[in-house]
Formats: structure tokens, C-alpha cells, sequence
């Protein structure tokens, strides 16, 4: 990065901010990692680490002190600060924050196709939500839907969103948010409206450097970019590149474990273009799964089910509600169904996405549904027989606990297709199918 040596008199203050985060960032990811290591590590690691530690944090005062004895709006002192017996002036504004781009545009020597006067325009001609529950096949089917060159992938982008300690939200363009439990809903729209958009200002930015990014062959460039140009000024300097591959892609697809289905309506209201895949895999298969993975207590098994069956049941009624005015923007698919015919199921939610089913996709669809890892690989996308891998929880979840699912899911079968569990034998047959549904 080359930085230039003219300031405005606004930009050399915020500076002070942004270096504050900077600071902020040192001092803390130093004394996370000092507080991990082993014990018979400590002395050396405080050689390596308490050093950075205490610069960070003096830093980090020095920049704050002087940033909050020069004006809150940033105004209208220059820097540094000119000595005075004056009481700091307090500037308050009504004008709509600046974007940190904006303000720091010249020291990249890039520029942003979008701000705050001019709005994104992509061109993508649909944009898809991939909805689904934790461990029921979305990776490997955002895989599948991501694998054309022509679409713009972002795995789960509201990962940092839902999580319940965190409240408070630093933006690019408007500086902090503080979110209460009703508050995050307005958050997830403006995450959505901003990536659905190309509007990567209007995310956070916990979300727009987050490690899923790299889970994606689209946004890998731009977390590599990251990893060498860490922090905010890193943030700066690498999203045009992100900005420009979201804009030219045709498809705009985000995957979320972590979305109401609720507020998924609301976003095909808002955006003529917006298309939802709503993905659910076999409840007794998410569930045993789930647990395996500690997403609920083994104690609390029993209420989980329940709570777990209700919600299904609510999105799947909503959906089909959806599905009747407009069908070709709701879709309901089984992950078993993708994983016995890959094929053809891959071929319809392309036509979902208004895009040919190309060689390269075809082959990329064959190699990880038939030439993948071995059944013992439960985190590897591409598997060997996708159909047995989709089956192996039958051999392991406690028959009580299926029937148990059984009785709770009754209602979600009876949309889905899914049938109930007639005796132990036919439980652990893998060559008895427990469904029938059509293609998609």
C-alpha cells in the first residue's frame, strides 16, 4: 500500500479513529494469545508477547486521548494538535457519516463503484438464499450451486450476526451500532440488502473479514487479501476487488444456517429479484448430527426435539404459502433427494438460478457425489457414494430417540415426505428408503 501525505483536515482525525482500531487490534489479538499458551510457556512467551502488549495499549490511550480532545465530529482542528488553554469544541452535525472509503480513498489509489450518493447497481439477474438448518448438507450443496463461474458465493454471512454476546457493531460507513435482541432483526436485513446489493459498506465489519470467506472460491481472493493487509486499513484496501466480482457475477447466492424464514419473505417482497432454495435434510439425520457435533446438550435432547420440529414446520408452512403466488421464487429441497440424484436435481436449482448446468459444473457434480472421501469423513463435502453417506445416521442414532423424532415431526413428515420408523429391522435396512417426494 502506498500512502499519501495529504490530508484533509476531517480525514487527519479520522485517521485517529481508524488507527485507534488498529491499535485496539494489536493489544487484543497479542493478549489473546498470550493467555492460550501453556503455563511452562509463560516465561517465554512474555519475552515475545508482553512487549506488543503494553506498546498496544499506550498506543491505543495516546490515540484515543488525543482524538477525544479534538472534537467529536472530527472537526476542526488540524493535526497534530496545536497546543491551547481552550476547552476542546464540540461540533455536532447533522449530516449523514461519511464513508471511511471515502475518506481515505486517495491513500489506495482505488475507488468504489458505490457509496453513499450513488447506489450498487449488480447486474446479477437473480439472487438466491440458500435457507437451511446446521448439518443438513448446505456446504455441500452451496458447493454444487457455486461451482458456475458466473456465480457470486458468500458462505454464511450472518455467522457473527446471531451470535448472542455479540452486540455491538462496527460499520465502514456508519461508525457503531449497539444491538439489542430485537435490534439484531434490523441488523440481518441491512446484512442481507447489503450483500444481496453488492453493498459491502452496509455490512459490518466483523462480517465482511470474517474466516467463512474463505470458503468460498469467489470471496478467497478477497480473504487472502486480508490475511496479508490485516485490519481496517486492510479492509479498505481490499474490498474493491470485492466489490467488482460481486457487481459482474449473474447469480448472487448466499447460504445461511442462521436465518428466519421470516425475514427471508421479507427480503423476496423487498427485491423482485430474490429467489429462496429452502434446504431440509431428514430431522432424525440433523438432529443425531447436531449432537454429534454439540450444537445442544445430550440432557436437553428431549426438549431440543420439540422446540426443533416446531420451527421446522413453521418455515416449511410459510414456504408453501410463499410457493403458491409466486412458484418460481420458492423452492423446497430434500437433501437426500440431491444426494441419490445429483444429476438432476443439481440440473433443476440451476434452473432455479436461471443458469445452464455447463460441463465443468457436470463434472464437479460427478467427482464429489461419486469419486470423493469414504463414509468415515462426516465434515468432507465430496463423498464417495453421497446416497450412503446420506443414510449412515441410521446405523448410530438410538432407535427411542428415532421414535421419539418420529412422534414430535409427524406434521414436517407429512409436508416433506418423510416416513416414520415401522420396526428395528427395517430402522437399520439401508436398502428400505424412509421417503418419497418428487425432484424438487
Amino acid at each position: 500500500m502506498t500512502f499519501s501525505t495529504t490530508f484533509t483536515c476531517e480525514t487527519r482525525i479520522v485517521f485517529l479513529d481508524c488507527l485507534a482500531d488498529e491499535c485496539l487490534y494489536v493489544c487484543v489479538s497479542s493478549f489473546r494469545a498470550f493467555i492460550k499458551k501453556k503455563r511452562n510457556n509463560m516465561r517465554k512467551l512474555a519475552k515475545k508477547r508482553i512487549l506488543p502488549i503494553i506498546a498496544g495499549c499506550i498506543a491505543l490511550m495516546y490515540v484515543l486521548y488525543v482524538r477525544d480532545n479534538t472534537g467529536r465530529e472530527y472537526l476542526p482542528y488540524s493535526f497534530p494538535v496545536v497546543r491551547t488553554t481552550e476547552a476542546p469544541r464540540q461540533v455536532t452535525s447533522n449530516k449523514e457519516p461519511v464513508s471511511l472509503f471515502a475518506q481515505f480513498s486517495g491513500l489506495f489509489n482505488r475507488s468504489l463503484p458505490c457509496n453513499t450518493t450513488k447506489s450498487c447497481r449488480p447486474k446479477a439477474r437473480t439472487k438466491v438464499i440458500l435457507l437451511t438448518y446446521m448439518r443438513s448438507g448446505s456446504t455441500f450443496t452451496g458447493d454444487i450451486l457455486s461451482a458456475h463461474p458466473d456465480v457470486f458465493y458468500f458462505f454464511e454471512p450472518l455467522h457473527f450476526l446471531v451470535q448472542e454476546k455479540h452486540t455491538v457493531f462496527d460499520y465502514l460507513r456508519k461508525r457503531k451500532l449497539h444491538s439489542g435482541f430485537s435490534f439484531k432483526r434490523y441488523l440481518i436485513r441491512k446484512v442481507l440488502l447489503g450483500l444481496l446489493n453488492c453493498d459491502f459498506e452496509e455490512m459490518d465489519i466483523d462480517t465482511v473479514s470474517q474466516f467463512h470467506l474463505r470458503n468460498s472460491r469467489t470471496t478467497k481472493s478477497y480473504s487472502d487479501c486480508l490475511h496479508v493487509y490485516p485490519g481496517i486499513f486492510g479492509i479498505l484496501h481490499c474490498l474493491p476487488d470485492l466489490y467488482k466480482i460481486c457487481i459482474n457475477a449473474k447469480v448472487i447466492l448466499a447460504k445461511t444456517i442462521a436465518l428466519n424464514m421470516k425475514i427471508a419473505v421479507e427480503m423476496m417482497y423487498k427485491d423482485s429479484k430474490v429467489r429462496v432454495i429452502h434446504l431440509v435434510r431428514d430431522p432424525r439425520a440433523t438432529i443425531w448430527s447436531e449432537g454429534r457435533y454439540s450444537y445442544y446438550k445430550r440432557k436437553d435432547f428431549w426438549t431440543y426435539v420439540g422446540t426443533f420440529c416446531k420451527n421446522l414446520l413453521e418455515d416449511i408452512k410459510l414456504i408453501a404459502r410463499i410457493k403458491k403466488k409466486v412458484p418460481k421464487r420458492a423452492h423446497v429441497v430434500l437433501y437426500e433427494n440431491l444426494a441419490e440424484h445429483p444429476i438432476n436435481v443439481s440440473r433443476a436449482l440451476y434452473d432455479v438460478m436461471k443458469l445452464p448446468l455447463i460441463p465443468s459444473v457436470y463434472d464437479h457434480v460427478v467427482n464429489i457425489t461419486m469419486r470423493g472421501h469414504e463414509q468415515n469423513c462426516s465434515m468432507c463435502i465430496s463423498k464417495a457414494n453421497s446416497a450412503r453417506a446420506s443414510q449412515e445416521w441410521r446405523l448410530h442414532l438410538d432407535y427411542k430417540k428415532v421414535q421419539y423424532i418420529d412422534e414430535e415431526c409427524q406434521e414436517a413428515y407429512d409436508f416433506l415426505g418423510y416416513k416414520r420408523v415401522e420396526s428395528r429391522d427395517v430402522y437399520t435396512n439401508l436398502s428400505i428408503p424412509l421417503h418419497s417426494w418428487p425432484i424438487i
